[in-house]
């Protein structure tokens, strides 16, 4: 059963997410100077001005990495991609930037469990601001620790276990419970799943070991599923036809530092991607595996991991994206 837990703090009103749509602000730091009364007059060299005006440039956003040639895919902000997608070896590949982006743990109608806010779907008025959604772990029976999500966990987090944990100021992150992440107010989702699949940028010894990650249907290379994060924070998922240690490659192969598996074999291993249709609504396009075109629009048995825009400010101009109405937060990366 759900119950509400400590470790985390509920997500507004109603204990629902509400996705912050990206408020786009000019990043140029202005600077002005004016000559005090009675002030010295400056060299020659230095001729007086009423004032000054300087321009930072901040950084370029994170771009994916490693040996995967990624290409964007789905929707953009003012030009930035919000997905890229690409291949290593058997596995499809997916990568999402950290900053742009949020993350939240959305369960099932029927797992875990009965949840005290509405479960199995992005709510309607979050759908504007969602990227992509994918399938989380194994069934609770078959794993240990939590899904913790909206205020109210099944089960409490398990530590040395493998896990997504998504923050209340829009990071996330995936490591080791009580190592990489502890209890914080911070933490508003959880969802652990086995052990870890990658660490310290390569595969973990258990990764050789098949047994350790699941029963499959199709032999040791049945459609699997996992996500990591790199070393700039940026979230890879990856899933094919693929033995566990096949799958920890191609997490490695995109640059991920630390990395988990998900749900395997063919029924429960998805991949989609959102964006605004001509009729001013959005709707998901399959990238992979057993998906319809909407999934997790419409009510879901299961639970699952969506990615929205969240509040943020680039390099540009001031823009709103999304659908309206917008409600949106401006804070600096």
């Amino acid at each position: 059963m759900a119950r509400h837990t400590s470790v985390v703090g509920t997500l507004g009103h109603n204990a629902r997410l509400t996705a912050m749509a990206v408020g786009l602000a000019a990043l140029t730091v202005v600077a002005t100077t004016v000559s005090a009364p009675g002030a010295k007059p400056p060299p020659p060299s230095a001729p007086p001005s009423s004032s000054t005006t300087t321009t930072t440039t901040p950084p370029p956003l994170t771009q994916p990495g490693g040996s995967v040639k990624w290409a964007p895919a789905g929707r953009q902000v003012r030009g930035h991609p919000l997905l890229y997608v690409g291949t290593s070896g058997a596995a499809s590949m997916a990568w999402m930037p950290p900053k742009l982006l949020r993350a939240a743990v959305f369960p099932g109608t029927i797992e875990p469990g009965p949840w005290p806010v509405t479960a199995g779907e992005v709510d309607p008025a979050d759908r504007p601001y969602l990227v992509a959604a994918f399938n989380a772990g194994f069934d609770p029976p078959d794993f240990k620790g939590t899904i913790t999500a909206f205020g109210h966990a099944f089960r409490d987090p398990a530590p040395g276990v493998a896990s997504f944990v998504a923050f209340a100021d829009g990071g996330f992150t995936v490591g080791m419970w009580g190592r990489d992440i502890n209890p914080s107010p911070n933490v508003v989702a959880i969802r652990q799943n086995l052990s870890m699949l990658v660490d310290a940028g390569a595969p973990t010894p258990e990764a050789g070991s098949p047994g350790a990650w699941g029963a499959s249907v199709a032999g040791v290379a049945t459609m699997r599923s996992a996500i990591g994060v790199d070393i700039h924070g940026g979230l890879v998922w990856a899933g094919g036809r693929l033995s566990p240690a096949d799958l920890a490659a191609a997490l490695v192969a995109s640059g991920a530092v630390r990395g988990m598996q998900l749900d395997i074999n063919p029924d429960w291993v998805n991949f989609n991607l959102y964006q605004p249709g001509p009729d001013g609504v959005v709707h998901g396009s399959p990238v992979y595996g057993a998906s319809g075109p909407d999934r997790y629009l419409s009510p879901n048995s299961r639970d699952f991991i969506a990615v929205l825009i969240q509040g943020t400010a680039i390099p540009g101009g001031p823009e709103k994206v999304g659908l309206p109405p917008i409600n949106a937060e401006v804070r600096l990366p």
